[in-house]
């Protein structure tokens, strides 16, 4: 599939430059058009009302002072945007120009969970930075679960943004089924492919299963080498270990909707890898 648009949500946090950083990276190499959002709620709505009859002019000079410090905050993270940008010889602009990677920052008034879930329907894929101490964060959700689009996640800190050395997690389930499918132009266009896949996950017909998974990637062309592993009692470590050892560059992974959390580790949730991962996942 050819991205036209990515979306990207500012969350939460101090380190904005380099998550901004990391999502043009990401624009860049798919040569797309992004859009890097954030949000703001009105101070009038988030304080408590009652604050208003109590303080009179004073909390109305107290709700001036706030915009005034959101507005100011944004201003910032947009000359954070123009100058990387800049760095990254990517165009501003609000409409998309084919075959050329362009950038737009746009504020939005509202709850940004919210916000991030409604717009990310317009889009082809979402960029979302993994949340702080892995813990999902309602705009981290919003972007991975309720977008229902194709979502990359990157950690916070990318310097570099490449899908040459992939390595798919394969659960046999829906979720990574629907991940592999997805993925298939990511994986033909990559150097190397390697897949992953344990016991537990390949159930009693564990030989005839991977057979079928090999003539899968076959019939798309994909060369691919093929590994079951064991797992360990932390969720997620067994795939950040391999991920690491293979040199990949990005990971394919399913994604589990009904509790929040992805599925990406082989059988648990996904806190310890978002928590320590420094490669993107693809979902």
């Amino acid at each position: 599939m050819k991205y036209k648009k990515i979306l990207f949500p500012i969350g939460a946090g101090d380190d904005i430059e380099p998550r901004i950083y990391g999502a043009l990276k990401v624009a860049k190499w798919f040569n797309t058009h992004i859009e890097v959002l954030t949000c703001q709620l009105d101070p009038s709505v988030v304080y408590n009302m009652k604050m208003t009859l109590r303080g009179g002019v004073l909390f109305e000079e107290f709700l001036k002072s706030a915009k005034a410090e959101l507005a100011v905050e944004h201003e910032l993270n947009e000359k954070k945007f123009n100058k990387i940008c800049s760095e990254l010889n990517i165009k501003i602009s609000d409409e998309v120009i084919e075959g050329e990677c362009t950038a737009k920052f746009v504020v939005y008034q509202g709850k940004r969970s919210a916000i991030v879930e409604q717009e990310s329907k317009f889009c082809d894929m979402v960029v979302a930075a993994v949340p702080i101490d892995g813990k999902i964060t309602g705009t981290f959700e919003s972007a991975v679960i309720k977008s229902g689009k194709n979502v990359i996640a990157i950690p916070r800190n990318l310097h570099e943004f490449s899908a040459n050395n992939i390595l798919v997690s394969w659960t046999a389930t829906p979720q990574s089924s629907r991940a592999l499918t997805s993925s298939l132009d990511l994986l033909k266009r990559a150097k190397k492919v390697h897949c992953i896949t344990s016991k537990a996950s390949l159930g009693d017909n564990a030989e005839i299963n991977l057979k079928k998974l090999e003539e899968y990637f076959k019939l798309h062309g994909i060369s691919a080498t093929f590994e079951v592993i064991d797992t360990t009692a932390i969720p997620g470590e067994a795939l950040l270990r391999v991920a690491k050892d293979t040199n990949s560059d990005l990971i394919v992974a399913g994604r589990h909707g009904e509790n929040g959390l992805m599925e990406m580790v082989l059988g648990g949730t996904s806190r310890f890898f978002l928590e320590h991962t420094t490669i993107p996942v693809f979902m």
